[in-house]
């Protein structure tokens, strides 16, 4: 008799992996230990492919550890202790592998599936970490909500938009678009689809991949949509490829049009907007100073 049906314990493990595992979490607690909260803005227009690549590898390092004891805390819920009773360990273990194959097998297929998910959300936080950490303003999809990001015609496929929602509804020419893939596959070709709905002059498509083809470079060049990847991977794998940029030269993009925002740009109802959206990722945040101090820092400035 088993101790689960195999529905019942997929249930489990994905509200386990979501409770043990979050992504965002496993990020923030690298920014911290790194001390990037104590760096200076300039720190990471100078280090920003270094600090990309340090994340990346403390959250690699922290993750494949704790999916051990997940995947171990997880089989161990399988186990019944009477219906193991007077076996020896062999013959209990061949009992369990019997009674539980597919649960097994579905446990190793999430463990894989959320492998690829979350490194993708990885990548998302360790971006908006970084522009927080130099001090660009900035609004996400996953703080402000897809459905925002729907309705003001920026897509599903846009993770983070600087300076804001309300800047890019004012005026699309001085806001920077930013999609981050940790590699393209097939999935490239969404971009462009998605890019020529929001009407943008450009898109960053921010990545890892160290195996683009020029046949796709070409594609996005076309759709004004940027590569845009770590220091070290640009100098191995493009280094003569003038389309593909640096993360420090995408905070430098930012950083020029943060500068034709003022105060005196906005209205009044603009304003407000503005201080909407910031008191949402305030309210998501609560439980990390460091993004609660960034944004906490651009409401005063819309108070002033």
């Amino acid at each position: 008799m088993q101790k689960y049906s195999l529905k019942r314990f997929q249930d489990i493990v994905k509200i386990e992996r979501q409770r043990a595992m979050a992504p965002y979490e496993l990020v923030y607690k690298g920014f911290i230990s790194l001390g990037y909260n104590q760096r200076k803005a300039s720190y990471f227009f100078q280090n920003a492919s270094a600090v990309v690549e340090a994340l990346r590898d403390f959250c690699w390092n922290n993750f494949v550890p704790e999916e051990e004891r997940f995947s171990s805390d997880m089989l161990k819920k399988l186990i019944d202790d009477s219906s193991l009773d007077g076996l020896s360990a062999r013959e209990a273990i061949e009992s369990f592998i019997d009674s539980y194959p597919q649960h097994i097998y579905q446990l190793c297929l999430s463990n894989t599936q959320s492998r690829r998910s979350r490194a993708g959300k990885e990548f998302e936080a360790i971006i908006e970490l970084l522009l927080m950490g130099a001090g660009i303003p900035m609004d996400t999809q996953g703080n402000i909500g897809k459905k925002v990001f729907i309705e003001k015609s920026l897509g599903k496929l846009v993770d983070i938009v600087s300076p804001g929602v309300v800047e890019y509804v004012i005026d699309k020419n001085y806001t920077s678009l930013i999609s981050a893939k940790t590699t393209l596959r097939e999935r490239w070709q969404e971009v462009p689809e998605e890019m020529n709905r929001t009407g943008a002059r450009e898109m960053f498509l921010a990545t890892l991949d160290d195996s683009v083809t020029t046949e796709v470079l070409n594609t996005l060049y076309e759709a004004n949509i940027r590569i845009v990847t770590t220091k070290r991977n640009k100098q191995e794998n493009y280094a003569t490829e003038r389309r593909v940029i640096d993360f420090e030269t995408l905070l430098g993009i930012c950083s020029t049009n943060q500068q034709y925002w003022s105060q005196d740009t906005y209205n009044d109802g603009e304003k407000e907007a503005v201080i909407v959206n910031i008191n949402k990722q305030i309210e998501k945040h609560r439980n990390h100073e460091f993004v609660c101090e960034y944004y906490k820092k651009r409401k005063e400035e819309f108070e002033k």
